[in-house]
């Protein structure tokens, strides 16, 4: 994994066909339902994510979710750490990637897979009522 867990709008054929009906809403919509899909893994992640018992910010806390990106005609968000990531809790990498004096103790990855259907659940409600408006 390069880059945190990436969600895209892929295998949701019918409702992007339509989404993209929508015109200049579209992009919008796509938008909001990338970003209630990855809040279900985010949630997930922050939920395994280890804490340390001192009252204070927790990386768990600040698991981020990127603005929408676009690679070759698709849209995407990032949620976790990034292989540059410099903020005050950087370390999120660290422990899900591991280093070469420490192995992974992965909480984003394994977040990720158990609720993939539930956040492709929540991109096509997303859509679907984007629709309807």
């Amino acid at each position: 994994m390069a880059d945190g867990v990436i969600l895209s709008l892929q295998g949701l054929d019918k409702l992007l066909e339509r989404v993209q009906e929508l015109g200049n809403r579209a992009a919008r919509v796509e938008s909001d339902a990338l970003k209630a899909g990855a809040e279900v893994i985010r949630a997930a992640a922050a939920d395994r994510a280890p804490r340390s018992p001192t009252d204070k910010q927790h990386m768990a806390d600040n698991i981020q979710i990127s603005r929408v990106l676009n690679k070759d005609g698709h849209r995407y968000v990032q949620i976790g750490p990034t292989r540059g990531d410099n903020s005050r809790f950087f370390y999120a990498k660290f422990l899900e990637w591991g280093t070469s004096k420490m192995p992974a103790r992965p909480f984003l990855g394994p977040a990720a897979s158990e609720k993939s259907k539930e956040a492709r659940d929540k991109v096509a409600e997303v859509l679907a009522r984007g629709l309807q408006s």
